[in-house]
């Protein structure tokens, strides 16, 4: 059991590194740069602040990562042959304390294009009311049936569990709270079958309040970040909105029993050299958190389960057992949490130049980042995915110092506090 005073510790330790990070930013900020530019007959001296800079290259950041995006969600669906009828797809879908909105996943799933498709609820042994809701659902409809987790205790071993039991060669995986769309499947398969290993759509929450378009946002920003990453041929793949074959399940050796076992799956991939086909333009949607504990508490859990991640992989490094592949993916996880810190000295360097009168440097970058959002959220309402979004959208520039808060936090409690438990977001009423 962790101490009261381990967690004094880590939340003390939160606020020192929280205004170390600041001061930092600030510091560096101020500092003096020349650059020389010597013409034919004058030399012309460029002289300003480390934070104009600063803030110039994250503008351009967010501008570029912000169209790469954008240009994803919006390209066609065309590009991907679907198939109706092919061969047999099992799709799973494991629940646990979710009998009030399982019927979203099940029901949307029932309804798909794919012909020759199963689904499989995978239940707890000792969750009543969704065991009790997932036989419900079995008898009313003639492709779903109920599976007891045979490994109960997590997610990666209901998914697991339910692989082993059936003799499919392609499976799906979704959670409780997804609204799959009734092509996703055909397109999925479609991939699939033209060779990809994996499949993996994307994901969105479905922003029907104030506090579910900022989840939204941080989607959608966290999406726009992927892009770059993705140029070196890494790409995400989850355990939602996600079909592969059970070649590829097998060698990776299918999901681990971890907080995020989801991203651990995704860099097993890359360091397997699985086929991994992305396609952001077929989306499905989830429930989103609805309110701003319930928001914090799930995204800290990701953070954490990714610093588990990245300490499980460091440590088969050590062992010697990573390659090339390897010491990327380690790179890909260090870059990601040294980023998120990093938002936290360009918020003292924003400051600062918002002291000194320079407003564009919060303006143009923000103005970038809600382009962004609109015109994926104007894709997805043209879709017919989302009915829109809330005032809120214009918080979204503070997401970036939250990101640094929330990482450095997760840092912490990993190495000082954290037991092993998580967070489970209520998400029964919308």
């Amino acid at each position: 059991m962790i101490s009261t005073a381990s967690r004094a510790v880590e939340h003390g330790a939160t606020v020192v590194g929280v205004l170390s990070l600041l001061l930092f930013g600030f510091t560096q900020g101020r500092e003096i740069q020349q650059y020389s530019l010597d013409l034919l007959v004058v030399t012309v001296q460029v002289v300003f602040l480390d934070a104009l800079s600063s803030m110039a290259v994250f503008t351009c950041f967010v501008a570029i990562t912000g169209l790469l995006l954008v240009r994803e969600v919006w390209t066609s669906r065309d590009v991907i042959d679907p198939v109706t009828d092919g061969p047999r797809l099992t799709a799973i879908v494991p629940v646990y304390r979710d009998h009030a909105l399982m019927d979203e996943s099940v029901a949307s799933l029932c309804e798909s294009a794919y012909e020759n498709l199963e689904v499989v609820i995978v239940a707890e042994p000792n969750d009543d009311a969704t065991l009790e809701r997932a036989r419900e659902l079995a008898s009313a409809h003639e492709r779903v049936e109920c599976l007891i987790n045979g490994n109960p205790g997590s997610k990666a071993g209901a998914i697991n569990d339910a692989v082993r039991e059936t003799d499919a060669e392609h499976v799906a995986v979704f959670d409780a709270d997804e609204r799959v769309t009734p092509e996703f499947l055909p397109r999925a398969m479609g991939a699939v079958l033209d060779g990809a290993d994996v499949f993996q759509g994307r994901r969105i929450p479905r922003p029907t309040g104030v506090i579910e378009t900022v989840a939204y946002c941080e989607r959608a920003v966290f999406h726009a970040s992927y892009k770059l990453v993705e140029l070196s041929g890494f790409a995400n793949c989850r355990s939602s909105s996600t079909v592969l074959t059970r070649e590829a399940f097998e060698r990776v050796d299918g999901y681990d029993d971890m907080l995020t076992e989801d991203l651990d799956f995704a860099h097993s991939c890359y360091r397997e050299g699985l086929d991994v086909r992305q396609a952001r333009q077929c989306t499905n949607t989830m429930e989103a958190p609805h309110t701003l504990r319930d928001l914090w508490g799930q995204r800290k859990r990701w953070r954490v389960g990714q610093i588990e991640v990245l300490h499980a992989t460091l440590l088969e490094a050590l062992g010697g057992q990573v390659d090339r592949r390897g010491v990327i993916s380690i790179g890909r996880m260090c870059s990601s949490l040294l980023g998120c810190l990093f938002t936290l000295a360009l918020t003292s360097k924003l400051l600062l130049l918002l002291v000194l009168g320079v407003e564009s440097a919060f303006l143009i970058p923000s103005l970038a980042l809600i382009a962004t959002i609109g015109l994926v959220a104007w894709r997805d309402a043209r879709d017919g995915q989302i009915d829109g979004l809330r005032w809120s959208v214009v918080l979204a520039p503070l997401l970036y110092p939250a990101f640094g808060v929330l990482t450095l936090k997760s840092l912490l409690e990993y190495g000082l506090s954290w037991d092993g438990t998580w967070y489970h977001v209520d998400k029964s009423s919308s």
